[in-house]
């Protein structure tokens, strides 16, 4: 069986392994996943935030940080992203290292993407000017999503500069 199609299949495996257990995880597995994020987002926000076990992150201007904002969907999109853009390596041992280090790559794009969001939101809603025009949760929701999209064409842009430069030299 040829190579490629079970490097692809793997890794379409593997991202799907992963939206299952993510579906089923619960918020307490999700603390030290989302725990990175906290003491950026405190800097910024100037609140404390605290673990509540069927909450999530919760501080006094009555903002959660809970499994809907763990960025663990935004892990997976980036992982799968990162992994099919960069997939064709020569043996199974580049590949699987390959795979272990876009892993961790993935993870730490999504602690600085989702601590972006978290924090622009509660900037947002700070602001008098957008509070009386704009609900919360919909500024929320879409800033999430032009950012997470931003972020994504960027580092493909960043991955297709680096690959460009390779076939020209």
């Amino acid at each position: 069986m040829n190579t490629s199609i079970i490097k692809f299949g793997f890794i379409l495996l593997l991202t799907l392994s992963l939206k299952a257990i993510y579906s089923a995880i619960t918020l307490e597995h999700l603390r030290y996943f989302m725990y990175p994020m906290i003491p950026v987002i405190e800097l910024f926000s100037q609140t404390a935030f605290n673990w509540i076990p069927e909450v999530g992150y919760s501080s006094s201007l009555n903002i959660c940080i809970e499994k809907s904002c763990a960025g663990g969907n935004f892990f997976i999109i980036c992982f799968a992203f990162l992994s099919f853009k960069l997939w064709k390596f020569r043996t199974f041992l580049q590949f699987s290292f390959r795979i272990v280090f876009l892993g961790i790559c993935s993870y730490l794009i999504m602690i600085l993407a989702n601590t972006a969001r978290i924090v622009s939101a509660i900037k947002l809603v700070q602001w008098e000017q957008t509070a009386s025009f704009i609900d919360p949760k919909t500024a929320h929701l879409a800033l999430g999503s032009i950012l997470y999209v931003l972020i994504l064409l960027f580092i493909n842009h960043l991955i297709t500069l680096k690959y460009a430069k390779v076939q020209i030299s």
